[in-house]
């Protein structure tokens, strides 16, 4: 486990963190509430494996859908939590670099949701793509999320402006003032642990007061990942709105995009 990977899940496996994800309810914003209609669509009736589950926040939006849904979470502490919020659901510990334990094309379609891939190191995330590919039936669809190297925000340090919170009131500014000696004594603690790439790179990211590394990487590279692990093309990328992203779209606005492929039909002959 890398030294970014032990930081997060000490951060992930504590109460705090358990009773915000335990607090979340519904879609997180347009982004997902489009693409997981889609998604949703076009699997209704077969399997779904949803991939960092966390406390359970998803389970009512797919579980649904049809026999066989499986969710599964890399952290024991949120599986017993997943497990204990929605009882008679199927909750596993997993690894989404491997996904040990699930047969090949056994899934009409694969999500991980809120990002959760950006805590795996850079050089293994093609190994959770490949994975996803492996279980997913021909023609499956892969959603997946994933913070955007090009949010105009991406990697700032508390106290710059676009990092504080000057837009939701009096009230907001105060609580952004009491936290701020503690968010900028964890992003320097944590501001080593970074590291950059072409159009990637491992950031200090604003969650949970600045306690945690997030992998960010631009739409184009997004697409390009995928792509390179075999899935089918053209990738599809959009933006947290649901926008299709194509060309040179400017997607600064976005903290994060979402990731859209299919696995190619099986072939014949």
């Amino acid at each position: 486990m890398s030294a970014a990977e032990r930081v997060n899940a000490e951060v992930w496996s504590s109460r705090k963190v358990q009773d915000i994800f335990a607090a979340r309810e519904g879609f997180l914003d347009d982004g997902e509430r489009l693409l997981l209609s889609r998604l949703a669509s076009e699997a209704q009736g077969r399997p779904v494996l949803d991939i960092g589950v966390g406390a359970g926040r998803t389970i009512p939006l797919l579980s649904g859908l049809g026999a066989g849904y499986v969710a599964v979470d890399y952290l024991p502490e949120m599986v017993a939590l997943a497990r204990a919020r929605h009882p008679g659901v199927r909750v596993e510990q997993a690894d989404a670099r491997a996904l040990d334990g699930f047969a090949d094309g056994s899934f009409g379609a694969v999500f991980f949701s809120f990002n959760g891939i950006d805590g795996v190191p850079h050089e293994e995330r093609e190994a959770v793509h490949r994975a996803a590919l492996r279980v997913l039936e021909p023609g499956g669809l892969y959603l997946f999320s994933t913070h955007n190297l090009d949010y105009c925000a991406a990697g700032l340090p508390p106290w710059h402006p676009r990092s504080l919170d000057l837009q939701n009131g009096l009230r907001a500014m105060l609580a952004c003032a009491y936290r701020m000696p503690r968010r900028a004594r964890s992003y320097r603690r944590l501001a080593s642990l970074e590291r950059r790439g072409e159009e990637w790179a491992l950031l200090v990211g604003s969650g949970y007061d600045f306690t945690v590394l997030w992998h960010h990487v631009t739409p184009a590279e997004a697409a390009r990942e995928v792509a390179r692990s075999g899935f089918g093309e053209p990738v599809e990328v959009y933006d947290g709105r649901g926008v299709l992203l194509s060309g040179a779209a400017d997607s600064s606005g976005s903290p994060w995009i979402y990731v859209l492929a299919r696995k190619p039909p099986a072939r014949t002959g």
